[in-house]
């Protein structure tokens, strides 16, 4: 009898207790995730101060990028953010974030705790591959120049003295 009185007492606490309003994040892969984010950025959260929209209590973080992965934040970028809650975008000061940042009806840029991924994985998924340019165009002097000295070498008909080689 006193197992059943325990049993249907648990069972009233469950039902009258309150909804949990923990932050749940997506379980996807940085790819997916990166590829749903309106920017992706690192940098460095330099201020951040209180602030309010529509009555709800939120927080904004004055960030510097220091390199822009997906999206249109470049330079100092304000991130707002939840106050008071479970998803509240807590970072430490003037250390590299990786953000995935989702753009507010109004332009500006939003940010969650389940927005935090570790900047260097984020740079390596979605980091544009640096130089390209570069390296196409030094591969052109490179071939255009052993071309050259090719034709060169075919006009004159010479072959190399080399050592033991053998004689035409």
């Amino acid at each position: 009898m006193k197992g059943l009185a325990l049993l249907i007492g648990v069972a009233a606490a469950l039902v009258s207790a309150a909804p949990g309003f923990a932050c749940v994040c997506v379980d996807a892969p940085l790819r997916e995730r990166l590829d749903d984010a309106d920017a992706a950025i690192v940098g460095r959260v330099v201020a951040e101060e209180a602030g309010e929209t529509k009555g709800a209590p939120q927080r904004l973080l004055t960030v510097e990028v220091d390199q822009r992965v997906k999206g249109d934040a470049d330079g100092t970028i304000v991130v707002r953010s939840p106050s008071g809650s479970d998803c509240d975008l807590l970072v430490a000061r003037d250390r590299p974030i990786g953000l995935l940042l989702t753009r507010a009806p109004d332009g500006g840029w939003l940010g969650a705790a389940c927005s935090v991924v570790a900047p260097g994985q984020l740079v390596a998924e979605g980091g544009e591959p640096r130089g390209g340019v570069i390296k196409v165009g030094i591969g052109i002097v490179v071939l255009a120049v052993v071309l050259l000295w090719a034709l060169r070498r075919l006009r004159r008909g010479a072959r190399p003295d080399l050592p033991g080689a053998p004689e035409p």
